[in-house]
This record gives C-alpha cells, structure tokens and sequence, in this order.
C-alpha cells in the first residue's frame, strides 16, 4: 500500500484506494491548508456541546467539514479536569511516594499498576511519553484520511468532556490538525480493542507528542526520541516515502509525503509535551474502532438504497410480478423494514408496463406468479438488513458520543479520590455490531449476485419465459457464441460473494488473553470494523454490476418486437436514464467491461441513481 523508502533519484507512488481511476491526481504544496474539495460553506461541527452524527463524521472525514474552536463553556470545564490532575501532581513533589497511587497519573499501566508510586511530576510525564512509545507497536498499512480523520473527530470529541482530565490545548490540536489537513500515519493492525485501541491511537499520540524535558532536580532518563510519522499534501516529488489517496465520493487523488511528526506539526505551533494522563487519555479508547464503523454504517445505509433500486430494476428486467411486493403480505407478518422495502420497490416501478402483468385490479397473465426467492424474498431479505442497520446505527451513534478511556475523573464524588476505573475501553458495542453489519451487508451481496446469475443463466426458466439471451447480449444465427456478454461480471460478482462470506466470521467470539492475562476478555473491535468495511467494499461492486445487467436485461427486454413502446417504471426509468447518461451504454457485442464497472461503482457510492430514482417518485433525497 505505501512506497518502501526510495533513492532519491526513484521517488515511488502508491495508492490503496486507487480502483485504477482515470482521475487525476493533484499535488498540492505542504502548507495548503484547505482540500480542493473542502466544504466551505458548511457550518462547523461543535464538540462537546452537541452530539455526533454518523453523516457529521462522514462530513469531517471525506468533505473536510470544519470543527469549529471549543465553546468557552466546555473549555472551562475542560479545564477544571486537568487542574485537579495537575494539583495532585504538584503533591507528589511535596509528598513524593507517600502521595496515594491513582492510576495512569502516578502509577504503571495494566499488569504494572500498583508497583510503584511516582515521585515527581517529571516522572508522570514520563509516564505518558513510555506509554506511548512502548504502545507505538503497529503493522500493516496506513489507515487511510478518511479513517484518520474520522477518529481525531471522535477522539476529540471524548477527551472534550471533562473526563479524561486533559489540557484544552490537547483537544485544540486535534481540532487544529483535521482543519488544516494533517494526519498521523497509522498502521491499521495492532489493536485487540480491549483496553481500546492502543496501538493505532499510540500512534497519534507519538506524531503530536514530543519527549518531555526533565527539570534542574530531575534525572534525565535519556528517552527514546523516536518522533511519529505524518503525511502532508507535496508540490513535489524528489525523493523519500510518498502515499496516494483517493477521495471515496470524488476519486480525486491526493499526494502525501510522510514526514515526521515534529516537521508536520511545525506549521500548527509544534508538538505538545504531555502531561500526567495526557497520555493514557490520548491512547485509551475505542476511537479508530468506532471511526471505521461509523464510516461503514453511513456506507451501508447507502448501499442499501442502492441495492433496493436495483432490486426494482432487476424486477423489471426480468419481467417480474408485483406480487410479492404487496403490502397485504408483509402486514401480516409485521416486519417494519420488509414493509419499507417492498413499498420502495413499487415506487421505484410505479406504471411500469414491462412488469408481467397483474395486479391488485387485474389477474396475474401467468400462472403462479412467482419469481426466484432472489427476487420474490428481496423485501424479507433486505428489510432484516434494514432494521440491522437501524440497531446498529443506534449503537456506533452512542459509541461515537461516548468517552471511552480510563480512569474516568468524576469532580462531584463526595469521596476525595476522583478517580474512578471501569471499562469503557472496551470495544464489544462496535465489534459486535461490525459482525451483525458484516453478515446483513454479506447476505445483501450474496442475494444480488443470485439476482445476477439469473439475469445471465440462459438455462433457467425465468430468462427463457421472459427472452433474455445468453450472458445478456443478443445474437443471431450467424454470430451464435462469438460473444460472452456479461458473463465474467457474474464471474467477478461471485468471487466478491466468496470473500465476504469469509470475511463476514464474527471477531467478536474470538477473544485472547493479553497484558499477563490482566485483560482476559478482548473485542476485537478494530478487526471487525475493518472486516465489515471490506465486506461493503465488495458489496459495492457486487450492487454495481447488478445495476449494470438489470439495464442490460430492460434493454433486451425493450428491444423485442412489440415492447418497444412500453414505459418502465418512473423510478427505475430515471435511474436508467442516468446509468446511461454517464456513459455506461447498452452491450451489443463483447467490449471491455472495467471501465463500466468503475463508473458504476462510482454511482453507487454517490447515490446518483438513487437520487435520480427518489427524485422522480417524488420523494425527498437525503445525501
């Protein structure tokens, strides 16, 4: 995913996300302060004193919304947090081992709490400068912006409570860092999401954090001064370590160069020396876990109105019944998000003539009116995913709002020790939901591939009864098997289906011991979040190509004697008519088919079919 090291005379490039898009990529000089993409007239996102939403960390992530300064209310009380932290330390130079021990302030860190008492206020900080070089212990690939930006968001957000017993000035440079577009390079493996997500969040710590200095009393303890890493947008390429990224919504790619953390932060007032807690605070949590999950779950909400259109459309491919999609069948079994489901579809169809016919008024023409469960069971299918959906929104929104690291400082106990320990670390709400969201998002991609199958499976008696050629491209006698048609798109679509049903495994039951057995009992959190994030990368593709072949099958369908006059559906005509507008056009004779699938992964991701399709049928479009 990112270039080794080069000689200066070979500079290489690499990008993760790059799906081998035509757009261009932009170098941008290392000061630039705002994307090109940057929303500059969207209102800036309040911590603390307004609640996250799923869309406000999409926002901040991918448009670069602004997070506006700390309200002066939530400074003070900020504030007030860390003065208790920093009066208790004052004691320790007063009292030095006879000061009581409170965890992560004047004391070790799991299976090391309670073996010594710190001393000297030098000493707490060294305290969080070891907890973070010794956690800095992550593999694998960068996370990508958008994660990483995700994260300083939440992290932010739960270090903005008065809490965690940080400096504003931590939070302010968290806030600083994601408007001014800097960003930690962050190994994606390493985190059990037990104790949170330590390693990649020791990471951050370490870009924005600079060994501390010891006093005239004090013993230098000549620390490891091994900076982090940061990526900043370049104007040039001559040598070094260089990274690309690609915009999910736009493609456009970005250049970084990774520098260290102390030449990244230059621009923004430097690195800070952590303080007593700041460093537990800053690493202690389940922000990366509960980033790439809130980036999922607002993805996954899109897919699904992605994989409802297509639904609709394939129904109409196919010539399909309307039956199934009735409201009287789906009140009788109560399922909420089958109802929705099913109703959605008979807009997206409303006045479709190639739909077979039959309806509430009118006898079906053929008798029963049944299609392939991957058709008639769509709504049961798909609304369970859709109510999965609605819980799991639910808990990353929580998750997303929560604070997360430990000890947590309570200032109204009556009790004079503050602190109070406990696990809000630990990260079973997301992995949990990330293994319920990978297996619905699993079972989305694996009915639309059998939707695929059937459309290009000439043997079936649904494609025989309604005309569909083999592999969905027609040919006459002559040309008889010269063209393989869509043929390797159910190909690809099935081997995306093979993958997520591997990777849909939950994490969450795969719990191992750590920390001297200290934290028996581990979530896996990040894992799962990463894996559900794969599944709807997939899925994204699979829905793409299915989109893809339900055009192609309405084309075959409106291209036989005497359909040429029939009307679709109002909904799916518009998704139709902008399917093609964007350049994907009807398959007459085998072509190279990668470019029509990354455009339709392209719209897919930005909904341009299902606005059009809402917009059609009247309904409002939520982006």
């Amino acid at each position: 995913m990112i270039a080794p090291n080069a000689h200066k005379s070979k500079s290489k490039l690499s990008s993760p996300d790059q799906q081998g898009s035509t757009s261009r990529v932009k170098l941008h000089p290392a000061t630039q302060a705002q994307s090109p993409t940057a929303a500059h007239n969207q209102e800036s996102v309040k911590l603390a004193s307004q609640c996250l939403t799923i869309q406000d960390v999409i926002n901040v992530a991918r448009t670069y919304q602004p997070v506006a300064p700390l309200e002066l209310e939530v400074k003070t009380k900020i504030e007030c947090s860390a003065n208790w932290v920093a009066d208790l330390v004052k004691t320790l130079e007063i009292e030095g081992s006879k000061t009581r021990p409170y965890y992560g302030i004047n004391t070790g860190f799991g299976a090391q709490a309670g073996k010594s008492t710190l001393k000297s206020a030098y000493l707490t900080k060294v305290l969080s400068r070891n907890l973070v070089a010794s956690h800095s212990a992550g593999v694998g690939d960068y996370f990508h912006e958008e994660i990483v930006r995700a994260a300083m968001l939440i992290r932010a957000q739960s270090l903005a409570h008065e809490y965690s017993g940080v400096r504003p000035l931590l939070v302010e440079k968290l806030i600083e860092m994601l408007n001014r577009r800097v960003y930690p390079a962050i190994p994606s493996q390493g985190s059990l999401g037990a104790s949170g997500d330590l390693a990649p969040l020791s990471h951050l710590a370490l870009a924005i954090s600079q060994v501390p200095k010891p006093g005239p009393k004090d013993t230098d303890l000549h620390l490891d001064p091994t900076d982090g890493e940061v990526f900043v947008p370049c104007n040039t390429i001559e040598g070094g370590y260089y990274h690309i990224s690609e915009n999910y919504l736009t493609q456009e790619q970005t250049v970084w160069q990774k520098v260290s953390g102390g030449e990244g932060l230059a621009s923004l007032g430097g690195q800070i020396e952590l303080q007593a807690k700041e460093g537990l605070a800053l690493s202690n949590g389940t922000s990366f876990s509960a980033a790439i999950a809130a980036l999922a779950v607002g993805d996954a909400q899109n897919l699904l109105a992605n994989a409802e259109l297509a639904l609709a459309m394939t129904l109409e491919g196919i010539r399909g019944f309307r039956d199934s999609f009735f409201p009287e069948i789906h009140e009788v079994r109560g399922h909420s998000g089958a109802k929705a489901v099913a109703a959605q579809v008979l807009r997206y169809t409303s006045g479709s003539q190639l739909l077979a016919v039959g309806c509430h008024d009118t006898d079906p023409e053929r008798i029963p009116p049944q299609d392939p469960y991957s058709v008639r069971c769509g709504p049961q299918v798909l609304g369970t995913i859709r109510e999965t959906l609605d819980f799991v929104t639910r808990l990353i929104e929580t998750e997303i709002n929560a604070v997360t690291d430990n000890p947590l400082l309570f200032l109204d106990l009556k009790r004079n020790y503050k602190t109070v320990s406990g696990g809000n670390f630990h990260g079973e709400p997301i992995a949990m939901t990330m293994d319920f969201l990978g297996i619905g998002m699993t079972e989305l991609g694996s009915i639309s591939e059998r939707r695929i199958f059937q459309m290009t499976d000439y043997y079936t008696s649904v494609t025989e009864k309604h005309g569909l050629s083999s592999f969905l491209v027609a040919e006459d006698e002559v040309t008889a098997g010269l063209n393989s048609g869509l043929m390797i798109a159910q190909y690809t679509a099935a081997a995306l289906v093979s993958d997520c049903k591997v990777l849909a495994h939950p994490d969450s039951v795969d719990s191992i011991n750590s920390s001297a057995n200290r934290e028996d009992h581990v979530s896996m959190s990040l894992n799962g979040a990463r894996h559900a994030r794969a599944i709807i990368d997939n899925v994204e593709k699979i829905v793409a190509i299915e989109l893809i072949c339900a055009a192609q099958a309405i084309d075959l369908q409106l291209n036989k004697r005497g359909n040429q006059n029939l009307k679709l559906g109002q909904g799916t005509y518009a998704a139709y008519q902008a399917l093609r507008q964007a350049g994907i056009h009807q398959l007459k004779q085998d072509r190279v088919l990668y470019p029509d699938i990354r455009t339709a992964i392209r719209l897919v991701r930005n909904a341009q079919l299902v606005q059009a399709a809402q917009q059609a049928t009247g309904e409002t479009f939520l982006a």
